[in-house]
């Protein structure tokens, strides 16, 4: 029953439609039944424009009838029947008749509709989440009914709210009716609110007015129940509506803060200065702290632009009801009127000027005495979360263990959602949050953390000692969302060798977070029961893989990675794993986890399920793949051995444990094998120790049915190919054709594509050089195995069988057979209009390969036959359509084809050019002209690198026609001027050095003044480039950071294209310009290289 009112209490909390369901346990409390509404006499009226009183009376019936089915039809699970949507449809009609019908100065009708709505939306039985026009009526005119009602509640007859007023020491359980009827209405109008406040319309106004209204009423503390059913009203009206309601947030969150710091002054009065009721209304307190921050939790989703505004006082908010306890806050002492709001009522952290010693520190007993100590590594003094709460002894006797317990879990409320608030607030604003951290990410209460302080609450405290287990879970969830967003900030961190005591760096300050963290997070995994609390476990093993795999260790000090490695070993332990086919079930994430059965204890102490060892066996996977500590790990862990003779690497035969057990659930052979992939992919040397043993089990899961054990294996043989492919020990041909035979050729004689996959990626990390040194026979049955493969029915196979061509095409070997060479450009070709896009990425990317094989033909020595003999002009035709279509194709696949057409026209013969200057060559220069001057900083880089191909064929056309073939049309190629200011462009307003300095190589390419056209070109591009190195020396604030690494490269092509350029115009006389300093003279000769004869053209000299 605990575990089920525990449910209850935090499923609003899970993200689905059960967060309809607030306080539904309290409403069921109250007299549901029809007998009060059938004693109410109907409202007669002499009006005849009104409904007759027999209608209202038969209309009242059915709405007691669908109340009655309502909660009769609450615990059926199958509400996706016809039935159930008939029920649905009609009582949609029942609820728009009786908004018309009902009368809203009855009190009666106005309860019996509250009621039948909040039952109806609160078990789903009527759901209008979909946008639609009857949904959105239905939505609207409830809306508009409750207004009204809470608008006519003086109207009732049956007492005002201020009339009582004075009556401050009663109980919310003779709250007066008026105040509870619109208690009752706000509660069935929130159920209608939520995940609707979209369809929301013509009823907005009046609603929010209302609303705002009620919750504007924070001096008032008999009115909390009403104000925490508006809170839910705000929350569920904003919920899931992204920027509809953006003009009406502000509003909301400033309602929101000032209901939580009127709460958080009456939650700082002492105990004992209140009566046992007033005590016991801290519940309802505690409610709409709780409400309160759910909406603000909702807010924060919804609207990121309020986290960036306003973080500080957010984080006051947090940070006060992140270890909210009513336990502490009763003993806390009363806050004067000029202190903040959030002072009081929590459990405070400690300023840095309180020594340790000042604080008795002692054990904490009872139930939680075996719970988490946070220990004080300088002075050996600890302190418990738990700990500063204080006993039950200021409460009198007539406090029963239920209210104690209810007490407890309303407390939680108010961490978990506090917790929800810190989670939206890091997604929406992680930078913004970064400087906040020592408030609440580590136990001191700011940076630096100063030895032999007090240690105060913090979010790996409640990890490790909060007895809610789900609030453990999603302090686990929160911590692991701020480091998945925090990678860059973590790499900051930095460890002094000495000990330092004045002001500290940032890079330190987030050193000492980063080892408290570690060494937190490690203390709670170490003192955590593993017997009772697994759910618990898996959730801080998720935390720790998120800590390592976003933290920084190459300047802290060694063995940090190590510190949350400790406690995990203990799940890898092989005595526990043969228990995991018998294990009993368990209540994950319940304060009550126990066996169900009586089993004998294995020798690890308890039973290990498969998502327990799942989740520590990923940890080792990120500690393998954090390439900023793979010395320290290879230094500790991998160098141990067994004691046996193989001498194979302790850890490499803990993991081929687990794979070739048969007895372990799939799911972790698995991640078995994932950590042996990471060990294969980051250490490489290690795993080829273990070589032997590895192929053992591999040869083995090929026997296996499932399918997933052998995509794992060859997963990991796929990255220890890669890996050893680029060793300083590379794989040999021997190797490469044991795995070809024995593993990935089998690949590809399987039913499933991915493993096929997965054997042509094996097949493309082998190298040119050992592809050579294999059998005649085993090369032809590579290329038709991936020939084959690339005429696939799955498109992932096809893709990974195209990345496999795009390699194969350039080894020296296939690219000078032209056989091989048509096969492979025919069937890329052919991929690249796939209906799949990842299937055209890789085979545009084989074309661009295709294209780059080609030119390395021209350029080789003694290959110029293959390429005419390759090169026909239907080829070629083929390759330039395709090439143009990629280009209008996906922004991923344009560099791609970019890249081909500069490959292509830069071996293309005099001929085609000719034949084709008109249509597609003309075609093909004005697409790289476009995509120079827009587009994607990689398509302008890739359009600039292929101009600079284009314009190294001697035979393209372009700058003046003189003496050549084309002087017929005109004096200039057509497409000259737009060719060279394209490039001229890019050299002028590129933001990104690397574009310009492929602009400034290829218009050093031309060699002759004519390829330039005429001296007005060259007179134009001198200046540019003139303007240019004058600009890179004055303009140095306005570019990025990140592009002056390139800057001296920069200049260095600027300075050899202007000398360049000047050569072949006669010098800047010639240009009619002026060369303004000396100094730039000296910098063009010293930009030349060496081997070349530090002279200029004489007219150059005598202008300077």
């Amino acid at each position: 029953m605990a575990q089920a009112s525990r449910q209850r209490h935090f499923r609003h909390h899970k993200g689905t439609s059960t967060q309809r369901r607030l306080d539904s346990e309290d409403f069921s409390r109250r007299n549901l039944g029809p007998r009060q509404f059938k004693e109410s006499s109907p409202r007669v009226t002499s009006d005849s424009s009104q409904p007759r009183s027999g209608d209202t009376a038969s209309l009242k019936d059915e709405l007691v009838r669908l109340l009655e089915q309502a909660k009769e039809a609450g615990s059926d699970k199958a509400k996706e029947t016809e039935d159930m949507q008939n029920f649905s449809q009609n009582a949609q009609e029942k609820l728009l008749l009786a908004c018309r019908m009902l009368s809203l100065e009855s009190p009666d009708d106005v309860d019996l509709m509250s009621k039948t709505v909040f039952a109806l939306f609160n078990q789903d039985l009527v759901k209008a989440a979909a946008v639609s026009p009857s949904n959105r009526l239905i939505v609207d005119t409830l809306c508009r009914f409750f207004v009204s009602a809470l608008k006519q509640d003086g109207a009732w007859g049956v007492g005002g709210t201020e009339a009582n007023s004075s009556n401050s020491s009663a109980s919310n359980a003779s709250t007066e009716p008026a105040e509870r009827m619109k208690i009752d209405v706000l509660r069935a109008l929130s159920t209608v609110l939520f995940e609707n406040g979209s369809q929301v319309k013509d009823s907005l106004q009046d609603l929010f007015q209302v609303v705002v209204t009620i919750c504007g009423k924070v001096k008032r503390h008999e009115q909390s129940e009403l104000r925490r059913m508006a809170l839910n009203c705000l929350a569920n009206l904003v919920h899931k509506t992204g920027s509809l309601f953006s003009t009406l947030h502000e509003r909301m969150y400033e309602i929101i803060l000032t209901n939580l710091a009127t709460t958080a002054q009456y939650e700082g009065t002492p105990a004992t200065s209140l009566g046992t009721t007033r005590r016991r209304d801290r519940g309802s307190e505690r409610k709409l702290i709780s409400s309160a921050l759910r909406a603000l939790h909702f807010l924060l989703q919804e609207d990121k632009s309020l986290s960036t505004r306003s973080i500080p006082p957010l984080m006051n908010v947090i940070c006060r009801f992140m270890f909210f306890t009513s336990e502490n806050s009763s003993t806390q002492p009363v806050s004067s009127t000029n202190s903040s709001a959030f002072t009081v009522g929590v459990i405070q952290r400690s300023s840095y000027s309180i020594p340790a010693n000042t604080i008795p520190l002692t054990r904490s007993t009872g139930m939680y005495s075996n719970s988490l100590q946070i220990l004080d590594n300088s002075e050996g003094s600890y302190i418990t979360y738990l700990s500063m709460q204080s006993s039950d002894s200021e409460y009198s006797d007539s406090d029963s263990s239920v209210l104690q317990a209810q007490r407890k879990q309303h407390d939680g409320k108010v961490r978990l959602n506090a917790l929800l608030c810190l989670q939206a607030l890091a997604r929406a604003a992680p930078k913004q949050l970064q400087p906040h951290w020592p408030k609440f990410l580590t136990s001191s209460n700011s940076a630096p953390m100063i030895p032999g302080t007090y240690k105060a609450p913090s979010l790996v405290g409640l990890i490790g000692t909060d007895p809610i287990y789900n609030i453990r879970s999603a302090a686990c969830v929160v911590l692991g969302n701020i480091m998945d967003s925090s990678k860059q900030y973590l790499a900051m961190a930095e460890e002094i060798g000495k000990s330092h005591t004045g002001l500290l760096a940032l890079s330190e300050r987030i050193g000492l977070m980063t080892r408290e963290l570690h060494e937190s997070i490690a203390l709670a995994m170490t003192s955590v029961d593993s017997t009772m609390d697994q759910g618990i476990v898996i959730q801080m093993m998720k935390c720790c893989s998120s800590i390592v795999a976003n933290c920084s260790y190459e300047k802290m000090k060694p063995g940090l990675i190590l510190l949350p490695l400790r406690p995990i070993d203990k799940y890898l332990d092989s005595n526990g794993k043969q228990q995991l086919r018998s294990l009993p079930s368990f209540h994950l994430g319940s304060r009550c986890s126990r066996p169900r059965i009586n089993a004998p204890i294995p020798t690890l102490g308890f039973f290990l399920e498969p998502s327990l060892q799942s989740a520590a066996l990923v940890f080792l996977t990120t500690l393998f793949s954090n390439t900023s500590a793979q010395s320290d790990v290879r230094r500790s862990i991998l160098v141990k051995v067994t004691d046996s003779e193989d001498k194979i690497p302790r850890l490499i035969s803990r993991l081929l444990g687990f794979i070739e057990d048969a007895q372990i659930p799939a799911v972790v052979r698995v991640e078995a094998w994932n950590a042996l992939r990471a060990i294969g992919q980051f250490h490489f040397e290690v795993a080829s120790v273990a070589w032997t043993w590895i192929d053992t089990a591999l040869a083995n899961e090929q026997n296996l049915e499932d399918v997933r054990m052998r995509s794992a294996g060859m997963l990991f043989l796929e990255e220890y190919s890669k890996s050893g492919a680029n060793a300083t020990d590379p794989l040999t041909a021997t190797w490469w054709k044991d795995v070809l035979e024995r593993h990935v050729l089998k690949a590809f004689a399987e039913e499933n594509s991915s493993i096929k996959a997965l054997g042509c990626d094996c097949i493309s990390n082998l190298p040119a050089s050992v592809f050579n040194c294999l059998p005649s026979r085993l090369e032809m049955l590579i290329m038709s195995l991936v020939l084959g493969t690339a005429l696939d029915d799955h498109a992932s196979t096809r893709a990974a069988a195209c990345r496999a061509i795009g390699v194969f095409i350039l080894f020296p070997s296939l690219r000078e057979d032209s056989t091989h060479m048509s096969d492979m450009a025919t069937t890329v070709l052919d991929l690249c209009h796939d209906p799949n896009m990842n299937v055209r990425v890789r085979a545009s990317w084989a074309v661009g390969n295709l294209c780059d094989a080609l030119v390395l033909l021209k350029t080789s020595g003694g290959q110029g036959h293959v390429l005419d003999e390759i090169l026909t002009l239907t080829f070629w035709t083929k390759i330039m359509k395709s090439a143009l279509s990629i280009c209008q194709d996906h922004e991923k696949l344009k560099s791609n084809g970019i890249r081909a057409i500069g490959g292509l026209l830069r071996v293309t013969f005099e001929g085609i050019l000719e034949r084709e200057r008109h249509s597609l060559v003309k075609d093909a220069v004005y697409a790289l002209i476009k995509h120079m001057e827009q587009g994607s900083l990689k398509g302008r880089w890739n359009a600039c690198y292929a101009m600079q191909n284009v314009l190294l064929n001697p035979d393209f056309p372009i700058g003046s026609t003189a003496g050549t073939s084309y002087a017929l049309d005109s004096d200039m190629v057509s497409w000259t001027n737009d060719v060279y200011g394209a490039l001229l462009q890019a050299v002028q307003q590129s933001k990104n050095f690397k574009v310009r300095i492929n602009a400034c190589a290829a218009l050093s390419v031309p060699k002759t003044k004519a390829k330039y056209g005429d001296q007005a070109m060259l007179r134009k591009m001198v200046q540019v480039l003139m303007t240019a190195v004058q600009n890179l020396d004055n303009d140095q604030g306005e570019h990025a950071f990140s592009e002056f690494q390139y800057r001296d490269q920069l200049e260095v092509k600027l300075l050899r294209c202007l000398d360049h350029l000047l050569q072949l115009a006669g010098g800047v006389a010639s240009l009619d310009l002026e060369m303004d300093p000396p100094p730039l003279l000296q910098r063009i000769i010293a930009s030349r290289p060496q081997n070349v004869e530090e002279t200029l053209i004489t007219s150059t000299e005598t202008e300077l």
